[in-house]
């Protein structure tokens, strides 16, 4: 994790001028409500950062701001431009920009090489035009990107998202905004969002190498259908992934998903299998989806990576302690048998009809008014057995019995009230010490949540939260995110 990275300056200054303007131009502006010219306005106006000039040859005031007929008659320096014109004036307008001085610019405009014939050849010549003129641009055929640090998006169909750690590329632009709007939802800031397009000029591997460098940036996620330059993108991989995780959702290994990728992006797929071997050779994390991918963000994002692939388990049920078994061994991952010891540990905290074997089974939350399995968990954590433990149950024990007392109009007993009381404050006090053990052992646990959709859930899930535990729904998805940090793991170890 102590490697470095650094990538050629020349192009960490130009993506510079891309993701951190301090002036912007957008060309096909509008007052018209639903026009890409329109959103991308609204966006660029919702912060003061930065200075905005629309231009649009028909209209002399766009959202209360004086536009231009064109770029070229702004009186003042523009560092970026946006431009949503239609695909045949995409030469024309490069040229305008050339002549302003613009270093850094957004295609969106379709219907280019991914349409094929004519539009290869005009997205060729807004290429030759751009490089000609020293423009670096994103696109064509892009939905925009974001820096939340300084507030830019150009996004022109998606509020403002939460800044944080995780930078994400696209080659999609609509599911790219699926992703990251999901990843909010579930509390995942954002550092940079990119929808690449059709990578006329920056590629995916221009973003991967500036972001390498990105300090905002500690987790770089991807969704990749094709590769425009595979060697460089290994060669990078190899080792941004020594001091930062990637993570790659690729699409295109199926004969109609890689004909649809072809006409949605111009995009090459390749053979889904050297894909395959490249990621695990490189260290990149491989996600069959959002779902999978932001479970392996939450991990990475709070969890010390594990030593080994030796999973303890503690649970509230057989049976779905069962399930977990299976799911972690199917994922390649090892059940060990715990140190004497940690069986006599857990035989003197539980009765005797339960199992104290791995998985452990409780059977009971609470024995004699005290919450046994934080005991029986930090057994288990402490084992040095054990690299890694799930915990399968067992958490608002509070809540739960709160419930069955109102169900059964005892709410108001003393007696009854008294025990929940106890059972809240103990909980709080030990889901402290859960973080703390974490830390101390240097030992991941995940939670896994037993609890149906149809039923509240407990106050203590939003402390686990806050302590960064990671919360998955079943097994399967538990074990899956075991299994590729373990790897991970692995890979820096081999890799030193």
């Amino acid at each position: 994790m102590e490697a470095e990275y650094v990538g050629e300056s020349s192009l960490i200054e130009e993506l510079d001028n891309v993701f951190n303007p301090r002036s912007v131009a957008v060309i096909g502006a509008s007052n018209r409500i639903g026009t890409w010219g329109f959103g991308v306005m609204t966006r660029l106006l919702a912060h003061s950062e930065r200075k905005v000039y629309p231009v649009n040859p028909n209209i002399s005031e766009i959202m209360g701001v004086k536009a231009y007929r064109k770029i070229t008659e702004i009186p003042y320096p523009v560092d970026f431009a946006v431009l949503s014109v239609p695909p045949i004036k995409t030469p024309e307008i490069m040229r305008e920009c050339v002549k302003k001085g613009i270093r850094g610019a957004l295609v969106i405009s379709g219907g280019l090489a991914e349409s094929g014939g004519e539009g290869a050849k005009l997205e060729k010549e807004l290429l030759d035009i751009a490089r000609e003129g020293g423009i670096r641009f994103i696109g064509p055929n892009s939905m925009g990107h974001v820096n939340t640090s300084s507030s830019f998006s150009t996004l022109a169909w998606m509020e403002d998202v939460k800044p944080g750690p995780v930078a994400f590329l696209s080659q999609s632009g609509t599911y790219g905004q699926r992703v990251v709007r999901t990843g909010v939802h579930q509390g995942i800031g954002f550092s940079k969002f990119v929808s690449t397009g059709n990578e006329a000029d920056l590629h995916l591997e221009d973003y991967l190498e500036y972001l390498g460098n990105d300090e905002e940036t500690k987790i770089i996620a991807a969704y990749v259908e094709g590769l425009r330059e595979g060697k460089r993108f290994f060669r990078l991989a190899k080792e941004i992934t020594r001091k930062k995780p990637i993570i790659v959702m690729k699409t295109g290994a199926t004969e109609g998903s890689a004909r649809a990728a072809k006409s949605h992006t111009a995009s090459l797929c390749g053979s889904d299998a050297i894909y395959d071997a490249m990621f695990k050779q490189s260290g990149i994390i491989r996600a069959a989806d959002e779902v999978e991918l932001f479970d392996v963000v939450t991990a990475l994002l709070s969890l010390p990576l594990p030593r080994g692939k030796r999973v303890g388990i503690l649970t509230e049920g057989g049976g779905i302690g069962v399930v977990m078994a299976e799911a972690v061994e199917k994922a390649g991952l090892e059940l060990p048998t715990f140190t004497s010891a940690t069986t006599e540990r857990l035989k003197s905290l539980l009765p005797a009809r339960c199992s104290y074997g791995n998985p452990t089974d409780i059977t009971d939350l609470v024995t004699s008014g005290e919450l046994v399995i934080f005991s029986c968990l930090w057994a288990i954590m402490e084992d040095p057995h054990v690299d890694a433990a799930v915990l399968l149950g067992g958490i608002g024990a509070s809540s739960y019995f709160s419930a069955i007392l109102e169900d059964a109009h005892l709410s108001n007993n003393e007696e009854f009230k008294d025990l929940v009381e106890s059972l809240k404050e103990q909980e709080l006090k030990h889901l402290s010490t859960m973080r703390e053990k974490i830390d101390e052992l240097q030992k991941p646990l995940v939670y896994v949540n037993l609890m149906p959709r149809v039923m509240e859930e407990p106050e203590s899930f939003k402390f686990l939260r806050e302590k960064g535990i990671p919360i998955y729904p079943n097994p399967i998805r538990a074990a899956r995110v075991l299994r590729h940090i373990v790897r991970y793991s692995k890979y820096l170890k081999e890799t030193g």
